[in-house]
């Protein structure tokens, strides 16, 4: 970031299109990169479409931050415009995509405490405004970056120093089933009869492991998304899988499956819950699905353009504000893949009352790439941000276990079948990152707002003064005698 501000200090804001060169060039560094993962899992177009789009409202962003710089206190309304951008690609268009968020990245960094405070928004922010300020105390006018600068420096050490921990209420055994995928995992769903069979035989084989006061103390097992690709409510063959697994384990079972909708050309993305008696007791269903891969836009229109789209003859319908589910009077707060991604899936059901958090992802779309790795990233983000623990239960990787600090306690390899079971702190109070969503969002977005019309209004005032000199004062015609 203090690169970008270097380099923006360097053009004027009047050349608008110098300014737009330069934030494409660093938007599709930037963007191409990180999403290279698309280009190894779904093709040249996919990755470069995205990255593209996504360099545009990096553009966006760029552009507006050169507009605020010129104000009194510049990197912070760069940085307040730089995350109201973030945001809006967040959710626009098509749901948005959150991937390169700067919050992310605050994982195993100084800045990791502000999670807890901040939350992803909060701590990238304060990121954005570090990096800005540094290349700004380079500059001729060093004196305001340098206050700024230590601000921000305290700021981080002393969330570091006291760090926002939350109190455990209880503790919970849990576990994480990871039952592989065969082949590359490239096409589950002509294999979705031996994924699920994986995940019974890994359950089955977990339950004899267990030590008797592991048995007693397991409150949830996770099974990842896509554990069974029909519907176990109406496929006999899937529901007696799940049944089996469930009596196998003797403990609440929350499996990722594809259910049936209201007809034939729709479907939903769920998790649901398996009680010891084989009946369910809750379900979440994913809320932000992915275009192109869960639904197609604007079908009627498009469904002949590309063969990849017969390979999604249903449209996933999103779920409508669930959660928390109610595991046998603990609350657990589900993400559904990308879901953990947003602002809105684990945060809202945090914030009625949810102890605990899992995340059911199935990544073998992208397997031997560096999307799972990504994704485990955010997740631990998210578990000092919410202060819960979050249970990851992938098909085949990244599974893992996270304490409400981020720390991993247990961690499977990608790849080949594994199980994962620990001890985990429950919580009930809530953070101040959760606490104060609403108003930060608001906030980071009525600075950006605000720090625009500002400029635009003296750089209006700067115009209409200058056209006044050039044009000098008038002239008062010479009188008759």
């Amino acid at each position: 970031m203090a690169l970008l501000w270097a380099s923006l200090s360097r053009i004027e804001a009047r050349r608008l299109w110098s300014l737009v060169g330069c934030g494409l060039c660093f938007g599709l560094a930037f963007m191409l990169v990180l999403l290279w993962w698309l280009k190894d899992s779904i093709g040249w177009g996919a990755w470069f479409g995205l990255s593209v789009a996504q360099a545009v409202a990096v553009t966006i962003a760029v552009v507006a931050m050169r507009v605020v710089a010129s104000l009194s206190g510049g990197p912070v309304w760069a940085a307040a415009v730089w995350g109201s951008v973030e945001a809006l690609r967040s959710s626009w268009p098509l749901g948005g995509m959150p991937w390169g968020r700067l919050g992310f990245t605050a994982i195993d960094t100084p800045w990791q405490a502000l999670l807890g405070y901040g939350g992803v928004s909060g701590a990238g922010f304060m990121i954005a405004l570090a990096g800005f300020a540094t290349a700004h105390a380079c500059s001729r006018r060093r004196g305001p970056a340098v206050v700024l600068i230590g601000g921000t420096c305290l700021v981080a050490v002393a969330s570091a120093v006291w760090p926002y921990r939350v109190p455990a209420t209880d503790t919970a055994t849990v576990a994480a089933v990871q039952g592989g995928v065969p082949g590359d995992g490239r096409d589950l769903a002509a294999n979705h009869r031996q994924v699920t069979r994986n995940h019974v035989e890994a359950t089955s084989d977990l339950a004899r492991r267990l030590t008797g006061e592991e048995r007693d103390s397991l409150a949830l097992v996770v099974w990842p998304e896509n554990a069974t690709a029909v519907d176990p409510v109406r496929d006999p063959l899937a529901g007696a899988e799940i049944r089996e697994a469930v009596a196998a384990i003797d403990a609440p079972l929350l499996a990722g499956s594809i259910l049936d909708g209201p007809d034939q050309s729709k479907a939903y993305n769920r998790g649901l819950l398996w009680l010891p008696d084989g009946t369910r007791a809750g379900v979440y269903t994913k809320t932000h699905l992915v275009p192109f891969g869960e639904y197609i836009p604007w079908r009627p229109l498009i469904e002949g353009w590309s063969s990849r789209f017969d390979r999604i003859p249903r449209d996933m319908l999103p779920g409508n504000d669930e959660g928390p589910i109610d595991v046998q009077g603990m609350l657990v707060a589900d993400a559904i893949c990308f879901d953990v991604a947003y602002d809105d899936v684990l945060p809202r059901q945090v914030a009625r009352g949810a102890q605990l958090a899992v995340v059911q992802t199935s990544n073998a779309t992208f397997t031997g790439t560096s999307q799972p790795e990504q994704q485990f990233a955010m997740t631990r983000a998210r578990a000092v941000e919410l202060g819960r623990s979050i249970v990851v239960a992938s098909t085949n990787g990244v599974s893992g276990i996270i304490r409400p600090d981020g720390s991993v306690v247990r961690r499977a390899p990608s790849g080949p079948a594994a199980t994962l079971v620990a001890a985990v702190p429950l919580a009930e109070v809530i953070t101040p990152a959760i606490r104060l969503q609403f108003m930060r969002s608001a906030g980071l977005h009525a600075a950006g707002f605000l720090g625009l019309a500002f400029a635009l209004a003296r750089w209006s005032r700067q115009r209409h003064s200058s056209k006044f000199r050039r044009a000098g004062p008038m002239s008062t015609p010479e009188q008759p005698r």
